[in-house]
C-alpha cells in the first residue's frame, strides 16, 4: 500500500517570520506562499510545510500526498483501523482522509486534482505522484521526525498496519524508528523532554541525526538564533543542539560517533518475545 508522498506539516502564527527562520536552516521554499498563509520547504529528506491558519487539529500532522486515499481507506479499515467522524470524504476537489494514531497524533491522506485551487496565482494541476527516495543534506544530517507515545508496543503496531517497517528499536524497548517510503519517524516512550514541547500541543519533535552540529551551531549563532546545547554522557564525544523555532517547535541536532542509519529488515522485524509476567 503506496501511501503517497509525505510532508511535515506545521501550525504557525505568523508564515513570514516562520519562512525566515527556516530558511536561514538552509531550507528552501518549493510552492506555495505567504500570500495564501501555505509554504512548502524542502531540506534534503525533509519536507515541510507552514500552515497559518489551515490545519484543523492546529498541530504538528503527519500528511500524505497524492495517494490512492479511497484504497488506504479501505485497507485500513479492513485492519481495524478507525478514522476521524465524517472521513473519509470525496468531492470534485478530491479525496481526503483523516485518522490519529494511539496518542491522538492527526495523520492526513489527501489527493487533489489541482493543488492550491482557489488560491489565484497559485492553482496548478497536480504532478503525477511518484514515489522517490530523497537523500539527507550533509550539513543538518537525516531527518526523523519524532513522536511521544504512551505505549511503544502499541503503537509501532499501529503503523505496521500502514505499512511501515521496523528500521531500528532500543534494547531497553522504549523508542523504535519505522520506515515507509519517504516518510521516517520516531517513537519515544517516556524519552523526549516534555518541556521540549510546543505549548499546547503533542510532544513532537523534528530530529537530524549525524550531520555537521558544530557548523550548524556556528551558523546559528552568526544569525543571532538561540539555541541550547545538550550534554551527553561523559567520554561520548558526541554533539547536539536543541532549538525552538518562531512558533515553539522543537528541532534536535544531534551527531554521536558509530551510529549509522539502519534500514528495515527481516531481523527487526521479526515478532519481539514478550517480558516475563
Amino acid at each position: 500500500m503506496d501511501l503517497g508522498r509525505f510532508e511535515t506539516s506545521l501550525d504557525v502564527k505568523d508564515i513570514e517570520r516562520s519562512l525566515a527562520f527556516y530558511k536561514a536552516l538552509g531550507f528552501r521554499q518549493v510552492d506555495g506562499g505567504v500570500d495564501i498563509r501555505n509554504v512548502g520547504l524542502r531540506k534534503g529528506d525533509c519536507r515541510l510545510s507552514l500552515y497559518q491558519g489551515y490545519l484543523k487539529p492546529a498541530e504538528t500532522q503527519l500528511i500524505f500526498w497524492q495517494g490512492n486515499v479511497e484504497a488506504i481507506a479501505r485497507d485500513l479499515a479492513s485492519k481495524g483501523v478507525r478514522f476521524d467522524e465524517g472521513w473519509p470524504k470525496k468531492d470534485k476537489n478530491g479525496a481526503a482522509a483523516m485518522l490519529k494514531d494511539p496518542d491522538g497524533h492527526p495523520l492526513y491522506f489527501i489527493n487533489l486534482p489541482v493543488h492550491f485551487y482557489n488560491q489565484p496565482g497559485h492553482e496548478r494541476k497536480s504532478p503525477a505522484y511518484r514515489p522517490t527516495i530523497l537523500r539527507p543534506d550533509k550539513r543538518l544530517g537525516w531527518f526523523e521526525l519524532s513522536l511521544d507515545v504512551q505505549d511503544i508496543d502499541r503503537s509501532v503496531a499501529f503503523y505496521l498496519k500502514l505499512g511501515f517497517r521496523v528500521a531500528s528499536r532500543s534494547d531497553e524497548g522504549m523508542s523504535a524508528t519505522l520506515q515507509k517510503g519517504d516518510c521516517r519517524i520516531a517513537l519515544y516512550q517516556g524519552i523526549l523532554n516534555p518541556a521540549w514541547a510546543k505549548p499546547g500541543g503533542r510532544l513532537t519533535q523534528l530530529i537530524f541525526r549525524q550531520g555537521d552540529v558544530e557548523r550548524v551551531a556556528r551558523d546559528l549563532t552568526r544569525q543571532g538564533l538561540n539555541f541550547e546545547r545538550i550534554k551527553g554522557k561523559p567520554g561520548d564525544g558526541g554533539a547536539a543542539v536543541l532549538l525552538k523555532d518562531s512558533d515553539g517547535h522543537p528541532i534536535y541536532l544531534i551527531n554521536m560517533p558509530g551510529v549509522v542509519r539502519e534500514e528495515p529488515s527481516a531481523a527487526a522485524n521479526r515478532p519481539r518475545a514478550k517480558a516475563p509476567p
